[in-house]
């Protein structure tokens, strides 16, 4: 596909897509389109199927019918970690995974960063953590003009960073902040 070709495309399509578990429909002929730029809600009742069709787009459930799409072009994610090399990165609901860690351990689960030494680098996922979690929302933040909307951006930000434990480089700063 041509650069031109792929800065048209959607980032990601979903059509028809479904998923069963035994008689249950869990998702049913689902279709959505997601562009660059976009903030988008997903809203449904309990049971309606939300968190299903985000792990067929996550790569934990294969979908039974239809196609994922990223860039135009068909997906087929066998795990996680191939939706996580097309792009696509999850944040699930549950904001704890593994209860025992932290929200930067959380983040970075099945793909830790390491030390030369083979060991997890701590202070390199914090350190990530903040800038991915915090690069993202303030981008999205400032491309939102409704001012409700950017309030609860800026909220959602806020709570979500107090989860991470500040990085070293915050704590030297409120440590020599006068006050």
């Amino acid at each position: 596909m041509n650069g031109s070709a792929r800065s048209t495309a959607p980032l990601v399509e979903v059509r028809g897509v479904s998923k069963h578990f035994g008689g249950v429909m869990a998702v049913d002929g689902v279709d959505c389109t997601l562009h660059a730029g976009e903030v988008v809600g997903l809203l449904g009742h309990n049971g309606a199927g939300k968190s299903t069709l985000i792990k067929m787009l996550s790569g934990v459930y294969p979908p039974d019918s239809g196609e994922i799409r990223v860039h135009g072009q068909p997906v087929h994610f066998e795990s996680p970690r191939d939706a996580r090399a097309a792009g696509i990165e999850t944040i699930h609901q549950t904001l704890a995974l593994a209860d025992n860690l932290d929200a930067a351990a959380n983040l970075f689960l099945g793909r830790e960063l390491m030390t030369r030494f083979n060991t997890l680098d701590i202070p390199r996922m914090e350190h990530e953590a903040h800038v991915q979690v915090g690069g993202r929302i303030a981008q999205v933040g400032s491309r939102l003009m409704d001012p409700a909307a950017r309030k609860f951006v800026e909220g959602f930000f806020d709570s979500l960073c107090g989860l991470l434990k500040p990085t070293r480089h915050e704590v030297d700063a409120r440590a020599s902040a006068p006050g």
